[in-house]
């Protein structure tokens, strides 16, 4: 199975990319993390995208995090599509 894109939903105004990739890693190689900024204000705009290294790996994180609290707010994930690896 290739790589999985999850959407992240539900992020605070605080998180960064860093911050979203340490909290994926536990669960695997993220080969990469984006939180979604405003363009004029650079805000986040609430969500963002993991690439994580297998889909074995992706489907780890979307059971043990959805719906959990993240820095004071409530989490939604789920898989956007698959690369081949």
């Amino acid at each position: 199975m290739g790589k999985r894109v999850l959407y992240v939903g539900g992020l605070s105004d605080s998180v960064s990319d860093c911050n979203l990739r340490d909290l994926f890693s536990t669960f695997g190689l993220v080969a990469q993390a984006h939180v979604v900024r405003h363009k004029h204000s650079a805000k986040s705009a609430g969500y963002g995208f993991v690439e994580m290294a297998s889909g074995e790996q992706a489907l780890e994180a979307v059971v043990a995090l959805e719906g959990t609290q993240y820095d004071g707010t409530c989490l939604r994930l789920y898989v956007t599509s698959y690369l081949s690896s």
